[in-house]
């Protein structure tokens, strides 16, 4: 209500031809102004040129967001982009215009009213940022190539000449549309850090290099053309024994396999078969002067096994019906070294 009589009053003291020159003077001086409570991608403006408001917004704003876009992967720095690469534009100079034409709205007795009597309008105009997204997606393609890398599993080969095992390794893979939001969120941002961690995925090996080595911590190698024993520990030679291998037509069976049991002393099942003659089937106790097997067993496959032997004479020899024998004292003291499961090659 008092606006309007103030107004009402300056309009009657146009008319009557007395002031009218002196706002029209001040509203005139005033032409280039922005009217104070306006604030441009929330920089104050108020009292401004067009030109120094546009150096305030580009002070406080837009330079930041020309700064240039820093990438870390594992705590180091990995790359630097120029947001000029991107394509990237703001709407200040639409902004600071529209702010000067709101400021010159109404009619000179309106604006003379509101700038004499401080009657800020509060108006605030939200910066707006753009950028390719082409090219944002292909510097995120960039990075995937320069940071993924294929998991790799690790592998084992055992023979008679050892153990080679060739090492795991962990896979990375950058998150695509993860570090696609961050670029756009950084971009539009005069308050984001302009440094960016590149997201990855790690992709753990199924068979890891630590598995196979424990597996492969205690291995048997036995080579039958040489009649040798070969006892390996965490993939060194640990020792050498002659063996007895199975004969022509009980040959013992070449392949991989692990010791499936052990025993002291064992009992001997004896096979139902016609080689055992009068003992076929039964079961002959260890201490049995006819048990074959002396001292210790190791079985892996099918009723083979390795075993102590009293035919001394037929160590490098292919005598026995399949199993590997070694002397009493050997294969005392393998039983001794070697862990249920451990990995066995004949060849």
């Amino acid at each position: 209500m008092r606006k309007a009589l103030v107004i009402s009053l300056l309009a009657l003291a146009v008319l009557a031809g007395s002031g009218a020159a002196a706002l029209h003077r001040y509203d005139a001086s005033r032409a280039g102004l922005i009217v104070e409570g306006t604030t441009v991608a929330g920089v104050d403006v108020g009292g401004m040129t067009a030109e120094e408001a546009q150096a305030a917004v580009h002070r406080e704003v837009a330079r930041r967001l020309e700064e240039p876009l820093r990438f870390t992967y594992r705590d180091r720095r990995y790359a630097t982009i120029d947001p000029a690469l991107v394509k990237v534009r703001t709407n200040v100079d639409e902004l600071v215009a529209a702010a000067v034409a709101e400021s010159r709205e109404g009619n000179f007795l309106t604006r003379s009213w509101r700038d004499l009597t401080g009657d800020e309008t509060e108006s605030e105009h939200e910066l707006e940022v753009d950028f390719s997204s082409k090219a944002v997606k292909r510097i995120v393609a960039g990075i995937r190539r320069e940071l993924d890398s294929h998991v790799r599993e690790a592998t084992v080969s055992a023979s008679f000449t050892g153990v080679n095992i060739s090492p795991s390794s962990v896979g990375v893979s950058v998150k695509e549309d993860a570090l696609r939001r961050a670029i756009a969120d950084t971009l539009v941002s005069a308050a984001a850090t302009r440094t960016i961690a590149v997201p990855t995925r790690r992709i753990e090996p199924k068979v890891t290099t630590k598995e196979l080595a424990d597996r492969y911590s205690h291995f048997i190698a036995i080579s039958r053309g040489r009649r040798e024993l070969r006892f390996f520990v965490n993939q060194k030679l640990v020792k050498t024994y002659r063996v007895g291998i199975g004969a022509a037509g009980f040959e013992t069976p070449k392949g991989i396999y692990e010791i499936e049991n052990k025993a002291v002393n064992p009992a001997w099942y004896v096979p139902d078969k016609a080689w055992a003659g009068d003992l076929a089937g039964k079961i002959v106790p260890g201490d049995d002067p006819d048990n074959p097997i002396k001292a210790r067993w190791m079985g892996f496959y099918d009723g083979a096994g390795i075993h102590g032997t009293a035919d001394e004479a037929s160590i490098g020899t292919a005598a026995s019906h399949g199993c590997i024998r070694m002397l009493i004292r050997d294969v005392i003291d393998l039983y001794d070294r070697v862990p249920l499961h451990t990995p066995l090659s004949i060849s």
